[in-house]
């Protein structure tokens, strides 16, 4: 009995991949993202094609971050209380339109810029609705210690297809133009759909209220608003929740401008095209890929806190010293630096708040806990790209990776409930 306990224990990839619902949910997801980041080179290069603007590159970025912000806690409460695989379908299906019509309007010459941005408001609104679906879910189909493996893989794909789309995106856009990949990105909304269809509804509904959980609201709230407000509390009885909170809100300040500041920097600032900054982004995922790998066959579990500060350290001394260089090869790089570091510090942390939070109230608290901490992202998208034109991009970039570093080692001494987290 005991060796099989300890067995247990560990982490395994193989265990996670032999549960049906998780594997159908995974691969619905990783086809849906191949066409997602494809869609997102298009995007933001159509508007620098189209516009030569840096001010609207920023403004387009912060549109697609707006919706986890406004939309992220409304939906979270949508998410805890109706069946999730109902709202995954729903929402591929509503996300599918959305691309389509983009592409359509696009053939017949009526996509302005006004109207792209509306459409990418709700493009992204609709994801609200699948991400913090797919996150909740989680918990429920796996046990504790293969917690980290099952988030590992769905980062290890997502980053696989990010290597693939950016860099066929940029191919695409040079060799194809923009309609053909935006129609395929529709297409696999629709292929993710067909896979939710295939998984039992029981298997994803809501579990029922435990006792922690009901413990803050003094029962089950009936109205959205009490509803809303349950995730609030849990959220502001948590030290370490608040503390999260507070570093993060800080840190993805600087991310959001850096953010919207990668294609211009490939564009002015490397001298490059599409294929280049395709490129960026795909060592980016590269580097997240060989990050997610190390988390999900060590024991992150115990090193949740220290893990994080190491990342946000490797990112910010990373996007320090791409502002001091214009030679590509070095940018990617140290793109691909960035991933791993990332992957350190953002996947143990998903994996600690799923393992912390009742399975009832993961939905609200994990879109409010996302809409708190990205408040600033959008703010920062827009304003970034007015600090690049009076700074230029690598100074800018060379700011922002330096505040990193210093909010990042100030935090790790004043914030011990972040430098201690396990689960």
């Amino acid at each position: 009995m005991t060796s099989i306990q300890t067995e247990s224990q560990k982490p395994s990839f193989r265990r996670v991949l032999s549960n049906r619902s998780f594997s159908l949910l995974w691969i619905g997801q990783m086809v849906s993202q191949s066409g997602d980041y494809i869609f997102d080179v298009v995007a933001l290069w159509l508007v620098l094609q189209l516009t030569g603007d840096i001010f609207k590159v920023g403004l387009t970025t912060a549109t697609i971050l707006l919706p986890p912000v406004v939309i992220g806690p409304l939906a979270g409460v949508y998410v805890d209380k109706f069946n999730r695989r109902d709202i995954i379908l729903g929402s591929n299906i509503f996300q599918a339109a959305t691309v389509a019509a983009i592409a359509a309007l696009y053939g017949v010459g009526g996509l302005s810029f006004p109207i792209l941005l509306v459409l990418l408001f709700l493009l992204n609104a609709g994801a609200q609705f699948v991400r913090p679906s797919v996150t909740a879910t989680i918990p429920g189909l796996m046990a504790k210690e293969d917690l980290a493996a099952a988030n590992s893989l769905f980062t290890i794909s997502s980053s696989l297809n990010q290597i693939a789309g950016f860099g066929i995106g940029g191919l695409l856009v040079l060799l194809l133009g923009v309609e053909l990949p935006i129609y395929y990105d529709s297409f696999t909304f629709i292929f993710a759909a067909a896979s939710v269809v295939l998984i039992a509804r029981s298997v994803l509904d809501v579990p029922p209220i435990t006792p922690s959980a009901s413990s803050f609201d003094g029962g089950n709230p009936s109205s959205f608003k009490d509803k809303f407000l349950q995730g609030l509390r849990f959220i502001r009885t948590s030290r370490l929740l608040l503390e999260i909170i507070a570093l993060a809100l800080v840190l993805n300040f600087f991310g959001g401008g850096i953010q919207a500041l990668i294609a211009p920097y490939a564009k002015i600032a490397v001298h490059g095209n599409a294929g280049t900054y395709g490129a960026m982004l795909a060592a980016l995922s590269l580097g997240t890929v060989i990050g997610s790998i190390a988390v999900g066959k060590i024991e992150a579990r115990k090193y949740v806190g220290k893990l994080l500060f190491l990342g946000v350290l490797g990112t910010g001394a990373s996007v320090a010293l791409i502002g001091f260089t214009t030679v590509a090869v070095y940018s990617i790089i140290l793109m691909l630096v960035i991933g791993v570091s990332l992957a350190f510090a953002n996947l143990p942390l998903q994996v600690l708040i799923q393992a912390k939070v009742p399975g009832n109230l993961l939905g609200r608290v994990f879109t409010s806990l996302g809409a708190l901490v990205t408040i600033a992202t959008p703010i920062a998208a827009v304003t970034t790209g007015s600090v690049a034109s009076s700074l230029q991009i690598g100074p800018t970039l060379q700011l922002y990776g330096v505040l990193m570093l210093i909010v990042t080692a100030g935090a790790y001494f004043v914030f011990q409930e972040v430098r201690e987290a396990k689960y």
